[in-house]
């Protein structure tokens, strides 16, 4: 990680104030009172908070979009390609963006916040740490934790890597920390003090539930691990997470704003273009989540469909092309695993991907974590746990309270949960596949361009009788890497980026793309 040391201008500063400070009787009376040489914390809170979603939250899943199915290609040319066909090479920068640019951001935070004695600020360094850590642990497995930059001294240039489950301990008692922060009494300074509380305008309650949201979804994330996972923790921690609508933790984007500050699903990264952008439709396997009901397959039109993509201009209706699929191939495969219009070829036979709802507008939020992904959680948990009316009393609410943050009318989502239960949605939760098919499917709608759901789709080892027989390995595979004939062969994990591989190989190991991108992480392990 010699990159951070090069590039982060924060890293820069704080070692430059180190080596100074037997100076500083000299110097002082030259400081400018209009460019302090230290910022402090409630200065530094805004910059955290956006740059840890439009730096890297967003470069987490940018290529992800693809590989999670929400976008569709146009043309071969497309930015897209190859993120939806698995072409990963160690170029993928979601790495370089959390460690660089975004978590230096925390982690001086954390340190300006102690010594101004000002807790809370040290409580959003360390909740916002724990998610940038948990994102990138979710793509790459083994990270750099304990041998990263501390805000007060020198890093090491060849860090060791922390193995998965070590990262796990490390999230928890990381959040318990920030938990241990929000609670304390003697806090010198309001958070929003200088407006730069983005998320939660000071509202330290929120933060404390944002908290305990993580701790919930790292705790999920153990499903695959019986030795480890524990549903009543699971619950314990959604009970003292969200409670109730506007409490997500995410915060609106400006128009005309740069790349942390504009929502980037509808122009940076290639999606504005007119032409032939990066995602050009949003993919059929997505549209059928939103036109069927799980399990049965059966046809029922969501509606939040019309809120979250627009119709096609030729006549209308909502359809995608198969993922990895151009538009020139014509519709995907159907919900019941059908195929799809053929003749349906041209741009406007589809609703274009950017701009088109409440995920990809100028100014729509790109949240971190909701308050329906903590009631989805805690449905499975209690699912898991053998109590089907905790589980579908949880779901329920998930659900709807999705439908009321798009603005579905509460008309529309009786009726809508009305058609669930005709659809023998509580015979369903007698079982844990069936029942996992419901809570997975809204999750991924819920949680729509969230790297979360990638997390999902590996923990359901990619079932078809989870997420439905549309859900297929995509058109124009990467056969360097996957056999094209081996139907069970998904993609695993991405493949470390290249300033790390080499400068620290030793702790990088085997990066090659036929290792990585084949190789389950240590959470998507049965034991």
């Amino acid at each position: 990680m010699k990159k951070i040391i090069r590039n982060s201008i924060y890293t820069a500063l704080a070692v430059a104030g180190l080596s100074m400070s037997s100076c500083d009787k000299f110097l002082d009376v030259n400081d400018d009172p209009n460019n302090p040489s230290k910022v402090e914390a409630a200065s530094r809170i805004a910059g955290a908070i956006s740059t840890t979603s439009g730096a890297a939250q967003w470069r987490a899943t940018r290529e992800l979009a693809g590989v999670m199915q929400y976008g569709g290609l146009q043309t071969a040319s497309s930015g897209g390609y190859a993120a939806a066909n698995w072409r990963f090479t160690a170029s993928y920068f979601a790495w370089q963006n959390a460690y660089v640019i975004t978590m230096p951001n925390a982690v001086d935070l954390i340190v300006l916040g102690e010594e101004e004695g000002n807790p809370h600020f040290v409580g959003v360094g360390k909740t916002l740490l724990a998610l940038n850590f948990g994102l990138l642990t979710a793509q790459y497995g083994d990270i750099v934790v304990d041998d990263f930059y501390d805000g007060k001294g020198m890093i090491s240039l060849v860090p060791k890597f922390n193995t998965q489950k070590e990262v796990y301990e490390r999230l928890q008692s990381m959040l318990d920390e920030a938990i241990a922060a929000f609670e304390r009494t003697d806090n010198k300074r309001d958070l929003n003090v200088k407006n730069g509380d983005i998320l939660y305008q000071g509202d330290v309650a929120k933060w404390k539930k944002f908290a305990w949201a993580l701790k919930a979804r790292y705790y999920n994330h153990l499903s695959k691990k019986t030795g480890l996972y524990d549903a009543d923790k699971v619950i314990t921690a959604c009970q003292n997470a969200f409670n109730g609508d506007g409490m997500d933790a995410e915060f609106p984007y400006l128009a005309d704003g740069l790349l942390v500050d504009q929502n980037p699903w509808s122009s940076w990264g290639g999606f504005e273009s007119l032409t032939n952008p990066r995602y050009f439709a949003w993919t059929q396997f997505f549209v059928n989540m939103l036109t069927s009901f799980p399990v049965t397959n059966n046809l029922y039109e969501d509606p939040r469909i019309s809120k979250i993509m627009k119709p096609a201009e030729s006549d209308g209706q909502y359809r995608g092309p198969g993922s990895g699929a151009f538009i020139s191939n014509g519709q995907g495969v159907l919900a019941n695993g059908s195929p799809g219009d053929a003749t349906k070829t041209k741009p406007e036979d589809y609703g274009r991907f950017s701009k088109s709802g409440f995920y990809t507008n100028t100014t729509s939020p790109f949240g971190f974590i909701t308050y329906s992904e903590v009631k989805l959680i805690e449905a499975e948990a209690r699912l898991r746990k053998g109590d089907k009316p905790g589980a579908l009393a949880a779901y329920e609410e998930g659900v709807k309270s999705n439908m009321r943050k798009l603005g579905v009318t509460g008309a529309d989502i009786n009726a809508y949960w009305a058609a669930q239960v005709a659809d023998n949605l509580s015979g369903h939760f007698d079982q844990l596949k069936t029942g996992l098919s419901h809570i997975m499917r809204q999750k991924h709608i819920s949680l729509c361009l969230n790297p979360e759901t990638w997390m999902d789709m590996r923990r359901m080892d990619y079932s078809a009788d989870i997420y439905g027989p549309s859900l297929k390995r995509p058109a124009n595979l990467n056969t360097t890497i996957f056999d094209p004939a081996n139907n069970s062969q998904w993609i695993q994990a991405m493949v470390y980026e290249t300033n790390e591989q080499n400068r620290n190989p030793e702790a990088v190991g085997d990066n090659t793309e036929k290792y990585r991108l084949l190789t389950p992480l240590w959470i998507h392990k049965p034991e």
